[in-house]
């Protein structure tokens, strides 16, 4: 998914990545919605609260081009909290 194009232009990207450590701990970089919005599908603990869900959509939001994608990067940070995966 991240490497795809969205609407026409490579996919959005943020200035600094998110490190989180997700199912054997070793720590992971998150560069944009797109990687963030993965993980948060496919490989996200099962610990999943309200911060989970704004995150999904905000960075479905991003990927779009519906939403800034710092505030879909700050969405996934309090998800990575909320779900004990930040250092």
């Amino acid at each position: 998914m991240t490497n795809e194009l969205v609407n026409g232009r490579s996919a959005p990207r943020w200035l600094t990545p998110v490190w989180v450590r997700l199912n054997d701990g070793s720590p992971e970089a998150v560069h944009g919605p797109g990687e963030a919005l993965e993980k948060l599908m496919f490989r996200w603990p099962s610990r999943r609260g309200r911060h989970y869900r704004s995150a999904r959509s905000s960075c479905l939001a991003a990927m779009k081009r519906q939403m800034a994608e710092d505030l879909a990067r700050e969405a996934f940070i309090r998800a990575s909290l909320e779900a004990k995966l930040l250092d």
